[in-house]
């Protein structure tokens, strides 16, 4: 009997396995000591994003199937994250340079829809803001490892930019941004 009950349980391991999607497949490699080589270019490039969705705090519901056709630009922050402050204003001016395009911005914060509404009314952040108090996106879809987080989905639904972490200077953001997340927006809206 212990036999056929540890057969099952296994069949079901391959079964829960074979369940998980490409993107959940791909971190899978980002394990132990290489937890953080998820950070290097191109770590993810090509990985089909999972699909998603969230209500923006205003506005129609958002998802990766809602926005096909488009680049989709992802920002994980929460409210505390000094790093994540400082990413604000260039990605306000990247949404700005990309206004007429076919990008949808989407920053998803783990904070309440209520501390999200104060906060943002004395700090504007022009990304459509979906409120993830309990990481559903962050933690339990996306899998992300720390914040800031952004990500580029291109218009088939794959990852060609992934950046974890964030500078301690709003220059240094900036300049970091020019180099590498606007040529990549730049690249797959043409």
């Amino acid at each position: 009997m212990s036999i056929l009950l540890f057969i099952i349980m296994l069949l079901n391991g391959k079964v829960a396995f074979a369940q998980r999607n490409a993107y959940e497949e791909a971190l899978s490699k980002f394990t132990g000591e290489h937890k953080y080589d998820i950070e290097k270019p191109g770590a993810l490039d090509g990985v089909p994003a999972p699909e998603f969705s969230g209500q923006p705090l205003e506005g129609k519901p958002v998802s990766l199937a809602r926005h096909k056709g488009k680049v989709v630009v992802l920002n994980f922050w929460f409210i505390a994250c000094k790093p994540c402050k400082l990413e604000v204003r260039p990605l306000n001016e990247i949404v700005a340079k990309f206004k007429k395009k076919d990008v949808v911005f989407l920053s998803i914060a783990r904070e309440t829809k209520q501390d999200l509404l104060q906060y943002l009314k004395d700090n504007k952040f022009d990304f459509k803001t979906i409120a993830d108090p309990k990481s559903a996106l962050g933690g339990n879809v996306f899998h992300i490892l720390g914040y800031p987080t952004t990500i580029v989905i291109d218009r088939t639904g794959k990852i060609r930019y992934y950046c974890l972490g964030g500078k301690i200077d709003e220059n240094a953001v900036r300049a970091d941004f020019e180099k590498k997340l606007i040529p990549v927006i730049e690249k797959y809206i043409n």
